[in-house]
């Protein structure tokens, strides 16, 4: 993208053009899952990352200084979330991990999360459960729910506010 219409666009998104972010989404989407893909080495988390990198330039947009190094800013908010998933997952042991440990089976966090899940909607426990218990891409569960990609992407994002809510609440 050229720095004129680069710069272009993010004006006209701080000013509140809906259209003007969802073309820089289109024309940067692209670079921002190539980092977290690199960074974080797994597509699912890469995914997730990069989703979350595009929501937080769509809220912090009126923190960018020059509108024409979008590029730049948009990178760095990837590589910053990268690296914060990547101390947050040294901390947690994985899922998969405690699903193989029969005493996670058996813990106070394990029943907190059954019981969490569910209180979920249908819709939203369905496409978690395939995302990460089946481990199924969202490409994988939008054919099988025959939505769009994206759709699948805004319900688990729906999803895991609706169960952080529910077990912070616990």
């Amino acid at each position: 993208m050229q720095g004129d219409s680069e710069k272009d666009l993010a004006a006209r998104c701080r000013a509140g053009d809906k259209s003007a972010y969802a073309d820089l989404v289109r024309a940067y989407s692209a670079r921002v899952f190539a980092i977290c893909m690199a960074m974080l080495g797994n597509r699912h988390d890469a995914e997730d990352v990069a989703q979350q990198t595009l929501l937080k330039s769509l809220t912090g947009i009126n923190g960018l200084r020059h509108d024409e190094q979008f590029g730049a800013w948009i990178s760095r908010i990837a590589r910053n979330l990268c690296i914060d998933f990547i101390r947050k997952r040294r901390r947690k042991p994985s899922l998969a991990a405690r699903q193989a440990d029969p005493a996670w089976l058996e813990s106070r966090d394990y029943r907190e999360l059954q019981a969490a899940l569910a209180k979920l909607p249908e819709e939203s426990k369905l496409t978690l459960m395939l995302y990460y218990f089946d481990a199924r891409s969202t490409k994988n569960i939008a054919a099988m729910l025959d939505i769009s990609q994206c759709a699948v992407q805004t319900r688990l994002c729906r999803a895991r506010r609706q169960l952080r809510k529910l077990l912070d609440a616990q």
